[in-house]
């Protein structure tokens, strides 16, 4: 029996990195798209990874998760983040409404990713083998890499999604917002790392049966 998970190493390193960069480029064609070139002219409407790169979020943040995998003692969740890409509400076509697209482009490209290879992951899987989803499974396969690549970017879009400030899940509830209210809001976004850190320490269940409920249907039965 393999002593390393290498097909879910595989798959939860692409899915990481595919759902980091892509997340910030969603965000950047949006906004440039909606008028706002700002993106653009930060060199950020690119899916370089070079350009995205965080050097905790995108690397050591993702390399723990990475590691643990790849040694069968993965920690049960997922993320990783790369550099925020900056916009100007302003110079949007209509600032209120754009502004909620832009947020909402990110989480969407990763949900886009989930759905998309866990289709793929159900073609190549009429029949279920549970040693495609144990955390240490005696049989390395490569439709585990599908799998992963859909759990990792469930997980990104259900984390992204959150109202703390200042992931897209705290923008878009900023639309609902008073302009104090938000205002007031943003302001946690220093706390932003240690109130993850605390949710992943303290609410692993919790995150993993939000994760479930998105790759759950995706998935189909027994997820």
């Amino acid at each position: 029996m393999s002593r390393i998970d290498l097909y879910g190493f595989l798959g939860a390193g692409i899915g990481l990195l595919f759902g980091m960069i892509g997340h910030e480029y969603a965000h950047a064609r949006a906004a440039v798209s909606l008028g706002d070139q700002t993106p653009r002219f930060m060199g950020r409407l690119t899916l370089n990874p070079k350009a995205h790169a965080d050097p905790f979020g995108t690397i050591i943040m993702p390399g723990v998760f990475l590691i643990s995998m790849l040694f069968k003692s993965t920690f049960g969740f997922f993320f990783g983040y790369a550099k925020p890409v900056t916009i100007n509400p302003g110079r949007l076509r209509n600032p209120r409404r754009d502004a909620l697209l832009v947020a909402l482009a990110g989480p969407a490209f990763n949900l886009a990713v989930a759905i998309a290879a866990g289709l793929a992951f159900r073609a190549a899987t009429p029949t279920f083998d549970d040693k495609l989803i144990s955390t240490s499974p005696d049989l390395g396969d490569w439709r585990r890499v599908l799998l992963l690549i859909t759990i990792v970017n469930s997980f990104l879009f259900i984390i992204n999604i959150l109202p703390i400030p200042p992931l897209d899940g705290s923008k878009i509830l900023a639309r609902f917002l008073s302009p104090q209210a938000a205002m007031k809001m943003e302001e946690f976004g220093q706390y932003l790392i240690f109130i993850l850190i605390a949710f992943f320490l303290f609410f692993q269940g919790v995150l993993d049966n939000m994760g479930r409920a998105v790759y759950g249907p995706i998935l189909g039965p027994p997820f």
